[in-house]
């Protein structure tokens, strides 16, 4: 039997239908443009009304702010693209240096804020990370705020360069601080190498003739590292002259902010970390203090009265309804596989310069 032509109450549906699609499409659109164009309304008021909403701790009606700004796992630079407001992030625990920096940027510029302290639990990361955190604390401090940073277990490395130029560095009890040094990490080298050895816990490779490898390639040294050949001696002695350029730059880096000594520094305190008593005597911090004493001590620098103060968050990512609705991800991947790719990114980030971080949580975060 032949299909019937479509009868006009056929069509008459099918024109309604385009209507509607293209209605719910513009509405979609006009919310996206809408919500944009509120955030640009909002960026040229500040972000006050973002900022204060989100409060953490505190007077909700207070009119003292102090922002907490966080400082938490591996420092690195840029918060890529497709983190999806930190999903990954969060999983591991890492920091975007470049994205805390635009945070203090927006408080220093922000008359609601009074005062912003630094919450830091980090064994370090590269060095453009934390540099990148460090001039956001001298913004802060250029408006004539206050900056403190309150140690929350472990500050290394990239952690006393972030906050080498707080005012005050505060840490809670039990608290590690330091490693003041520069680290290229280990480089392997197997000599003679047969076969690597398979056991109960770890697959292996086995051949007969041994293990060869070829290099393609161009450039003096460009395959450095390579586990199958040694470093020669002017590659040493390159990659030891960068890390004693970096090594002497956090040296001034820490002298300058922290006023300590860099003969100790150099021969006494080394890249060792420190609790909270040696920590104080060589000058990484200024006082053991909790958290609550933390802010209690903020809230008097800025001249809050009893509890009239509050301690709010930076605003939060928000998408327009038209990214919500079109910006969905088709698929979905299992927080192990989210852990799997946000810490192959983290460890590509680490492995791009020299570190200033402890190298055991290098090891355990892109090793273990």
């Amino acid at each position: 039997m032949s299909e019937r032509p479509p009868l006009l109450w056929d069509l008459v549906r099918m024109v309604i239908k385009m209507i509607v699609g293209g209605i719910v499409v513009i509405a979609l659109v006009s919310c996206g443009v809408a919500s944009l164009a509120g955030a640009g309304a909002s960026a040229s008021k500040g972000a006050a009304a973002e900022l204060s909403s989100d409060v953490l701790y505190g007077e909700k009606d207070s009119n003292n702010a102090i922002l907490q700004v966080d400082v938490k796992g591996p420092i690195l630079t840029h918060k890529p693209e497709d983190a999806d407001g930190g999903f990954f992030s969060q999983i591991i625990g890492v920091t975007y240096g470049y994205e805390v920096k635009e945070q203090l940027l927006a408080a220093a510029k922000n008359d609601d804020i009074k005062a912003v302290m630094m919450f830091v639990t980090t064994p370090g990361g590269p060095i453009v990370g934390s540099q990148a955190i460090h001039d956001g604390v001298e913004a802060v401090k250029a408006a004539g705020k206050p900056v403190v940073a309150y140690v929350d277990t472990i500050s290394a490395s990239g952690g006393v360069w972030s906050t080498a130029g707080a005012d005050k560095i505060f840490a809670d009890h039990g608290s590690l601080i330091g490693s003041v040094g520069v680290n290229f990490g280990n480089w392997f080298y197997y000599d003679d190498p047969v076969g690597f050895e398979g056991t109960l816990f770890q697959s292996g490779v086995a051949t007969r003739g041994g293990i060869k490898t070829t290099f393609i390639g161009a450039g003096l040294g460009k395959d450095i590292g390579n586990p199958f050949r040694p470093m020669s001696e002017r590659e040493v002695a390159l990659l030891q002259a960068t890390a004693e350029e970096f090594y002497e730059k956090f040296l001034d880096h820490v002298v300058a902010n922290r006023g300590m000594d860099r003969t100790a520094l150099v021969n006494q305190h080394g890249a060792m970390i420190y609790g909270n008593d040696l920590a104080e005597g060589y000058g990484y911090i200024d006082d053991t203090k909790t958290y609550q004493e933390t802010l209690a001590y903020i809230a008097e620098k800025i001249g809050a009265t009893g509890d009239n103060w509050k301690l709010v968050a930076p605003p939060s990512e928000k998408k327009s309804p038209f990214e919500e609705f079109f910006g969905a991800k088709a698929q979905k991947v299992s927080a192990e596989e989210a852990a799997k790719i946000e810490r192959a990114r983290a460890c590509a980030d680490l492995k791009g310069g020299p570190l200033i971080m402890l190298p055991q949580d290098f090891v355990s975060l892109c090793q273990g």
